[in-house]
């Protein structure tokens, strides 16, 4: 069985172009057949339909996957995918040669070497941090707020950095390896567009 990946997708440009991207994507989920037979969950939104739509082979582009909470906004369009071990880097590449003027930022994550973003300003995604630990898994913007909140998790003081979250992470796992749940920390890298586009051929 092959790890979940997911990604969330904000495009912004002309307006023209996100009325017409989210024109086409609304319409393939809206069919009452999948352009492409396949046989994912929602075969209507799996991400090869709208390879095909643009105008390539899904055998071509990596598409295993689907897409769903397709929302247009006033200036930007958003959309959330699951896809099989990688996010669909090539599949927003295409649909931005298919509309120039439009631009991407996505947030990405699945196992652990996997939590990645190109939105380096923070326009649509501010998280930079992961702390996993029982009842919630929560996301934080610093380094500060995620270290304070496993303090509170754990009851002990946390260095107020990377090394020093992680080590509080994993002491606490040592000194209870018996417990229901383990805590998990996860870093979001932030990349260039060059430098995910470069990792996807």
């Amino acid at each position: 069985m092959s790890n979940p990946a997911f990604m969330s997708v904000c495009f912004e440009g002309e307006k023209r172009e996100l009325r017409s991207l989210y024109g086409i994507m609304k319409r393939l989920q809206e069919r009452k057949e999948p352009l492409v037979e396949n046989s994912f969950y929602y075969p209507k939104q799996w991400l090869g339909n709208l390879v095909v739509r643009l105008g390539k082979d899904w055998r071509e582009v990596f598409c295993r996957g689907t897409w769903s909470s397709l929302k247009l906004y006033s200036d930007h369009l958003y959309f959330f995918t699951e896809t099989a071990w990688n996010p669909p880097i090539e599949l927003l590449e295409l649909i931005r040669q298919r509309y120039p003027s439009l631009k991407y930022y996505y947030s990405a994550e699945g196992d652990e070497d996997l939590q990645f973003t190109n939105d380096i300003e923070g326009r649509y995604f501010t998280a930079r941090y992961i702390v996993d630990a029982e009842p919630d898994m929560e996301y934080f913007d610093t380094i500060e707020e995620a270290c304070q909140h496993l303090q509170v998790c754990i009851g002990r003081p946390v260095e107020p950095t990377w090394d020093g979250l992680c080590k509080a992470a994993e002491d606490w796992n040592d000194e209870n390896p018996d417990a229901d749940w383990q805590i998990n920390i996860k870093r979001f890298e932030v990349v260039t567009d060059e430098e995910i586009v470069d990792s996807a051929k």
